[in-house]
């Protein structure tokens, strides 16, 4: 890769009026340069449009859906209209350090040919008084963990990512079929052939606290069920145990028993224990029983870890 490479850095938003300009500026002040902003407006109801077309900079670049097609869809639709050699995203109410890019950029080309991608350190900043309120600079060794790990590592979130754009057409872009966890799925297919590197700063700031667009557990399940199907070659058993688990106990608590059953069988093709062939014998003969301890336990819904590693009972992740 030549020195000086073109970043194309990627916002998808819906009905983020209020927060998009703080985002847009805080990538087209960066101290490195040579990069072009694509917004990828969602079919907003609101008035995105015209606080974009009220900043001047001939690298921004702005594409309107004609209808809502989710952050997974407007991401690839970002990266297909790509000109730059480097892919990078921000979300619409995120903001970024002036150096971010620079830096990232820097670490990039300093490393060997199979780093595909580099990320970063974020702090969480409360939207409604600018107070930090925590950060994340996990510097997990995910891409072993996704072989010899017991559960689903905590992966890089997608706005703290670099990556090669070579890379993305090499391995595919967003799995448009996940509402959630397509970033750490996307980390397992780079995983595969290639390596991260990690610039262990704080360079954006997230905003908490405010009216975002969130992944339910549904969505968590029906990503967790996409995953075993995908990577259950390339994945450790104990985690695709730990994933079908997860699965069935959600359909337990629906009242599903015919899904409950198929995933507890699907566990048993990567480990057998007796509390799994228990619940198995539950379901079967007591199916009642079991849904009524498991809405006891879980009173506001069965509660799935995320895939950075945090518990869910409801609305608890950012797609945009």
């Amino acid at each position: 890769m030549k020195n000086n490479p073109k970043v194309t850095v990627i916002i998808p938003t819906y009905n983020r009026a209020h927060l998009i300009q703080r985002s847009v500026n805080s990538v087209l002040n960066q101290s490195y340069k040579n990069l072009e902003l694509l917004v990828i407006d969602d079919a907003s109801t609101d008035s995105t449009e015209q606080r974009i077309s009220e900043i001047r900079d001939e690298r921004l670049k702005y594409i309107r859906n004609k209808v809502n097609l989710g952050p997974s869809r407007s991401r690839n639709r970002g990266i297909e209209f790509s000109t730059g050699e480097i892919i990078a995203f921000q979300d619409s109410d995120d903001e970024w350090y002036r150096d971010k890019l620079e830096k990232q950029v820097d670490m990039l080309l300093k490393s060997p040919e199979d780093v595909a991608a580099v990320y970063c350190g974020m702090e969480f900043i409360d939207i409604k008084n600018g107070v930090k309120i925590g950060e994340d600079r996990q510097n997990d060794n995910f891409e072993v963990d996704f072989i010899y790990g017991s559960h689903l590592p905590h992966t890089p979130p997608t706005v703290t990512v670099l990556i090669k754009k070579s890379v993305l057409d090499e391995v595919g872009y967003f799995d448009e079929r996940l509402r959630a966890a397509e970033d750490t799925e996307l980390a397992m297919r780079v995983s595969k052939k290639y390596h991260y590197g990690y610039v262990n700063e704080i360079l954006l700031k997230v905003a908490r606290n405010h009216n975002s667009l969130m992944s339910n557990v549904k969505n968590y399940t029906i990503s967790k069920e996409i995953i075993i199907e995908k990577h259950k070659d390339f994945l450790s058993k104990e985690i695709l145990f730990s994933l079908c688990k997860e699965v069935a106990n959600y359909y337990i608590l629906k009242g599903d028993y015919k899904k409950a059953k198929e995933y507890i069988k699907k566990s048993f093709m990567f480990k057998i224990d007796l509390k799994t062939f228990f619940q198995y014998s539950a379901i079967l003969f007591t199916p009642t029983l079991i849904k009524y301890s498991y809405r006891k336990k879980y009173k506001k819904g069965i509660p799935h870890p995320n895939f950075a590693g945090q518990f869910i009972t409801d609305d608890s992740y950012k797609d945009y």
